[in-house]
C-alpha cells in the first residue's frame, strides 16, 4: 500500500514538474517574443531616426565644388581669376544672416560672384533670406545675376531688382558687361529666363544678338538659368557659361544620377558639373535650396568655385 502511494506521489511530482516546464517555456517564448517584438521597434525607430537625420544634413549642409576651367582665350592677367557661382536658393536659410552660406564664399576668397536664378522663390514667397545674403555678399566681390523662373513667375520681378540694386548688383537682363582685372578684361552677358512673357522661341535670337556685341577675340561668359538650352549658348559660340535649375536632380542615385530635373523631366542630362559642347564649356550647379520637393538624396546643397586658368600663361 505503501509502495503504491509512494508511487502516485511520485506520478504526480512527476506531472507538476512537466506543468511547470511547460509553463516556463512558454513564459520563455512569450518575454523573448516580447523581446523582440520591442527590439524591432527600436531598431525601426533607429533606422527611421537615422535616415531622417541623414536627410536633413544632405538637404542642409554646403558643400563647395570646385572647377578649373582653362582656354587660351583666356588673358594672362585672369589667370587664376576665382568665380563662386550662387544658384536656386529659393528663400532657404543656412543660419542667422546666412551665415553658413557666406562662410563657405569667404573660405574661397573669391574674384567675383555671379548668380543664376531662382534667388527667391514663387510658392513661399519672401525676400528676407535674400536680403540677408546680398547684405553680407556685397562686401566680399562684385556680383552678377540674371532671373530663373521663379522670379519671372512670381510677378514680383520689379521688386527683386529694386532689391538687388540696393546692394549694388548687376543685372544681366539680356545685357553684356564688361570685367576688367588688372590691365586685361573679359565680358560677361546674361539672357532673362525663358519663361518671360514665353521667350523660348527666341532664345537663339536673343543669344546672337548678345554674342554680337562681344568682340571675336574677347573671352566670353554667359549667365543663364536653365542648362536645358546648352546647344543654344554653344551654337552662339559663348565660352563659359554658368547655369543651374536642375537641383542636381534632386534625388541622386549612384552611377544613374538625377532622377528629376524642371524641363527636363525624367532621368535628365544637364544637373550637375562641366559639360562640353562645341567649343563652349557650362557649369551647372547643384543649387541650394528647394521648391517642390522640400529634401534632396544624395545630393547636398552646393556652391561652385570655378577657377580660370589662361594658357596663354601656361605656355
Amino acid at each position: 500500500m505503501i509502495e503504491k502511494e509512494i508511487l502516485i506521489d511520485y506520478n504526480i511530482e512527476i506531472k507538476e514538474t512537466r506543468i511547470k516546464k511547460k509553463c516556463y517555456w512558454k513564459k520563455l517564448k512569450i518575454e523573448s517574443e516580447i523581446f523582440m517584438k520591442n527590439n524591432k521597434i527600436k531598431i525601426l525607430t533607429a533606422f527611421i531616426l537615422i535616415v531622417a537625420l541623414l536627410l536633413i544634413w544632405g538637404t542642409n549642409d554646403i558643400v563647395t565644388t570646385k572647377y578649373f576651367i582653362s582656354s587660351e582665350r583666356i588673358p594672362s592677367d585672369f589667370d587664376g581669376y576665382r568665380i563662386v557661382q550662387v544658384s536656386d536658393l529659393h528663400n532657404k536659410e543656412f543660419g542667422k544672416n546666412q551665415k553658413r552660406l557666406i562662410k563657405k564664399i569667404k573660405a574661397v576668397n573669391p574674384d567675383l560672384i555671379v548668380i543664376t536664378g531662382d534667388i527667391v522663390d514663387r510658392r513661399k514667397w519672401g525676400t528676407k533670406y535674400m536680403e540677408e545674403f546680398l547684405a553680407e555678399a556685397k562686401g566680399i566681390a562684385s556680383i552678377y545675376y540674371v532671373s530663373g523662373n521663379h522670379e519671372v513667375w512670381s510677378f514680383k520681378y520689379d521688386k527683386v531688382k529694386k532689391i538687388l540694386e540696393k546692394y549694388n548688383v548687376n543685372i544681366l537682363d539680356d545685357d553684356v558687361k564688361t570685367i576688367k582685372h588688372k590691365n586685361s578684361e573679359i565680358k560677361i552677358a546674361g539672357i532673362i529666363d525663358t519663361g518671360f512673357e514665353d521667350r523660348e522661341e527666341y532664345v537663339p535670337e536673343i543669344l546672337s544678338n548678345l554674342k554680337n556685341k562681344i568682340k571675336s577675340d574677347e573671352y566670353s561668359i554667359l549667365l543663364s538659368h536653365r542648362p536645358e538650352h546648352i546647344d543654344d549658348y554653344a551654337e552662339s559660340g559663348y565660352d563659359l557659361v554658368f547655369s543651374g535649375h536642375a537641383h542636381g536632380g534632386q534625388i541622386r542615385i549612384p552611377f544613374i544620377g538625377g532622377i528629376y530635373a524642371p524641363h527636363q523631366g525624367f532621368m535628365p542630362k544637364y544637373t550637375k558639373g562641366v559639360i562640353n559642347k562645341k567649343k563652349t564649356k557650362m557649369v551647372v550647379s547643384r543649387g541650394l535650396g528647394n521648391s517642390v520637393i522640400p529634401i534632396r538624396v544624395l545630393n547636398r546643397p552646393e556652391i561652385t568655385l570655378t577657377v580660370l586658368k589662361s594658357e596663354k600663361y601656361m605656355n
